[in-house]
């Protein structure tokens, strides 16, 4: 039988702006109120598909490029296939090759983003409904069901309740990994946010609906995290130096990005930084 090359873009995003609210009660996860944005970079996954029996192990193998990422079932792709498949052909087998572009604890939502490529590539075959695959892509993380979706979109709760948003795209971000991921638990252990601590009203909607400005955007990590890491301040304020209408952490970081009206500006201000890049929105 002929074998099938496909290959699948991954794509990177930043939180415009992210204001941790509370927690919840139940299980102590924090709420949110977030805008995801889908950027035009991203990871590559290639699939060589073929057909062979037997265990998941043996149908599906996967190889990365990243000699730091897993490629067993600690892997998100992997944990993808295993959500999946209950309800797949059982002699669909894959190679499964990822090309990682995205850096890992940036903030940026790699591990998500390949997720929810490779969810939405099997169910080509599964054929679930949107409502069961954005369960699936829940337990796999909270960004995941953005990822579904993918371009622009507000979010609530722990990151799972999405709606559409239409903001202005004419801008350009720039992307300063700083060498370095900040671990997510240590991120919201620095929040130091108590369950007993009122929960906060959402207000990015509300203030939309008076006009979009880039003013109106903050990022709560960004006062948690700089205090242990200076060089995120740091960035921060060089990409304000260098004509950013807005600059701060995605997600808890580690990248911080920064906002440019122009090619131009983005250029000027990826040029002064060693390892930077610009992408666009999506």
């Amino acid at each position: 039988m002929k074998e099938t090359i496909l290959t699948l873009q991954a794509h990177a995003k930043i939180n415009l702006g992210l204001r941790i609210l509370g927690r919840r009660p139940q299980d102590g996860y924090h709420l949110l109120e977030t805008i995801f944005q889908e950027l035009d970079f991203g990871d590559e996954i290639r699939i060589r598909e073929k057909r062979q029996r037997g265990n998941l192990q043996e149908r599906f193998r996967l190889f990365c490029n990243h000699p730091d990422l897993p490629s067993d079932e600690n892997n998100l792709i992997f944990k993808a296939l295993r959500c999946m498949e209950p309800f797949l052909p059982e002699e669909l087998a894959a190679d499964i090759t990822l090309i990682k572009r995205i850096p890992m604890g940036a903030g940026l939502g790699g591990g998500s983003s390949d997720a929810a490529a490779m969810l939405k590539y099997l169910n080509r075959y599964a054929g679930l409904p949107e409502v069961r695959l954005h369960s699936l892509a829940l337990q796999l993380g909270a960004d995941v069901p953005f990822f579904l979706r993918g371009g622009t979109a507000y979010a609530e709760g722990v990151g799972d309740i999405l709606r559409d948003l239409e903001i202005p795209k004419d801008w350009y971000a720039v992307l300063v990994f700083p060498g370095f991921p900040i671990p997510t638990p240590e991120a919201y252990a620095a929040l130091r946010i108590s369950l007993t601590d009122k929960v906060k009203r959402a207000i990015i909607p509300s203030q939309l609906e008076k006009g979009f400005s880039w003013k109106i955007f903050e990022n709560t990590f960004d006062a948690a995290i700089i205090p242990s890491y200076p060089q995120i301040g740091k960035i921060r304020e060089d990409l304000y130096q260098q004509g950013a209408l807005y600059a701060g952490l995605s997600g808890s970081g580690s990248t911080v990005f920064g906002i440019c009206e122009s090619c131009d500006i983005a250029e000027k201000a990826s040029a002064a930084f060693d390892h930077a890049l610009i992408a666009r929105p999506l």
